[in-house]
């Protein structure tokens, strides 16, 4: 990098970093590799014209991780950008209302990894505890296999019928156990709600009153919130092998909206009916384009 020219700089930002609304004021004030790994966080708000916090801090992690190649704590990191979180994670912990604050910041896995209650809610503007919780739990779970998604799924496909090792569950899985327990009606409604294996299992307040409140579920149903209250303490036990193949409806009608609520890139209305969970049209700000995202960076060109 400390040979690049001004060019292969500002490739670098556009396709590695992916930000290339930065891309003219990078031009015109940083014109070689060895000034960009110079910059210091002043450097990088006046130069690029940087407010935005995590957008600076995005921009200094990566800078952090070509400075130290060789003692990057997380190799994984680098391959996580801001279109998996938005489009993967966030579903998968049961957070899709918060796509658009997530993609406007440019979270990607380095600042995912970073992030604190206090910057999720100075930064993110999430203020509600839970979904403060269910999100510091869900980069906790990530950190936990080192951010290498191949190892996460393998353990994810491993229970992906019996009911253990909750805590690499995603709101999807969660929304299956809630069929095989006679929740069917409910489970679609999990899609906003935060709830995932890590909160259920490392989030000390999670409890009937949790799950029953984000089911919308009221006090009143007593019977119902006994029965939920048996099947979370045998899921916390570990007591539980029940195949969930064997309990799911024979009618393909709701595995099928179930798949739809959640699969990433579906609406981010926060609205708990079955339309909810209807594709959206996809908006030319929401996805990068195909052809951007094959071209292959080159810094040999530049230099």
């Amino acid at each position: 990098m400390v040979r690049w020219k001004s060019e292969a700089v500002v490739a670098w930002l556009e396709l590695v970093v992916q930000m290339p609304m930065y891309s003219k004021a990078c031009s015109e004030n940083v014109k070689s590799g060895k000034v960009l790994l110079s910059l210091s966080d002043n450097d990088i708000q006046t130069g690029f014209s940087m407010i935005n916090p995590l957008h600076k801090r995005k921009l200094r992690l990566a800078l952090e991780d070509v400075r130290q190649t060789d003692s990057v704590t997380y190799p994984c990191l680098a391959k996580l950008d801001h279109w998996w979180v938005v489009n993967e994670w966030l579903p998968s912990i049961g957070l899709n209302q918060y796509k658009g604050t997530f993609r406007e910041n440019l979270v990607d896995g380095r600042v995912l990894n970073s992030l604190t209650r206090k910057d999720i809610e100075r930064h993110l503007n999430i203020v509600d505890r839970s979904h403060q919780t269910s999100i510091t739990l869900g980069i906790e779970l990530l950190a936990k296999y080192s951010y290498d998604l191949e190892k996460l799924t393998v353990k994810r496909a491993g229970c992906q019928n019996i009911d253990r090792d909750v805590e690499v569950w995603t709101t999807g899985r969660c929304a299956e156990w809630l069929i095989s327990i006679d929740l069917k009606e409910h489970a679609n409604k999990l899609s906003y709600s935060g709830i995932h294996g890590a909160v259920i299992t490392q989030d000390k307040e999670f409890n009937v009153d949790v799950l029953a409140s984000a089911l919308l579920i009221p006090v009143q149903r007593k019977v119902l919130r006994r029965h939920m209250e048996q099947e979370i303490a045998v899921l916390k036990s570990g007591g539980s092998r029940r195949q969930t193949t064997q309990t799911k409806p024979k009618s393909g009608k709701f595995k099928d909206s179930l798949s739809r609520a959640f699969t990433p890139n579906r609406s981010e209305t926060p609205d708990h009916s079955l339309k909810a969970f209807k594709a959206a049209e996809p908006g030319s700000h929401c996805k990068p384009d195909p052809e951007t995202l094959s071209i292959k960076f080159d810094p040999e060109i530049y230099a």
